[in-house]
């Protein structure tokens, strides 16, 4: 119990310094963290995939992160190291949410609506709700990795499934990024923009579809 309470107050006591000294701006400045990274050299990697775990953990916005990756390292590697940083990130809130916090989440969003739909969404779907809401944003991502800690789902299937469902935004965001920087706004990129908006749109609208179709949402 004391563990609990430690980890807790620690994540409350995070969550408070990332606010107040405003390290949540700065976690949405482009301009700010790709000067950041760059400087770092190869030490960045490793940064920038801590970055991405702390953000997970502690349930920060980290939306521009694959942006971030993709204008810093290039398209690949920058969606590479987004991938592998929100697969961890979410890997170990899980574990976190399933050891360490389990009481702590129960009693405190145990009784919230988004929890009740997952642990319901898994008891009658399984893996086919973990992939729905991994691609449609129905509830808070970050929110998710703790809400499937106290569902029957096994971590290493969570795992996989996060790491392969986050695949296609990230790689995405980072070579439009990556983009934009090295090629400017030409009538070439803005079709590739189109084409690369047309299969977010279809990742997310169609399993939306068929979710509604099987009544999982």
């Amino acid at each position: 119990m004391k563990k609990v309470i430690t980890f807790f107050a620690v994540i409350v006591i995070g969550i408070v310094i990332f606010y107040q000294t405003g390290l949540i701006d700065e976690l949405q400045n482009v301009s700010s963290l790709q000067k950041t990274f760059q400087g770092m050299g190869f030490m960045g990697y490793f940064a920038f995939i801590i970055l991405c775990i702390v953000t997970a953990i502690f349930m920060l916005p980290g939306g521009l992160l694959a942006i971030v990756a993709g204008i810093v390292y290039g398209g690949f590697l920058g969606g590479l190291l987004t991938v592998i940083g929100s697969t961890l990130g979410a890997s170990i809130s899980f574990v976190l949410g399933r050891t360490l916090l389990k009481d702590v989440i129960i009693n405190k969003y145990g009784d919230q609506p988004t929890f009740k739909k997952i642990m319901h969404g898994v008891d009658e779907n399984g893996v086919s709700f973990l992939i729905l809401t991994r691609l449609v944003p129905i509830f808070p991502y970050a929110l998710q990795s703790y809400a499937y800690a106290l569902t029957p789902m096994k971590f290493l299937r969570f795992s996989v499934i996060s790491g392969i469902t986050m695949l296609p935004a990230c790689f995405i965001y980072a070579y439009m990024a990556s983009d934009i920087l090295t090629q400017g706004l030409t009538l070439s990129l803005s079709i590739k923009f189109t084409i690369m908006g047309i299969i977010l749109f279809l990742l997310t609208y169609i399993p939306k579809k068929i979710g509604r179709h099987k009544k999982m949402i």
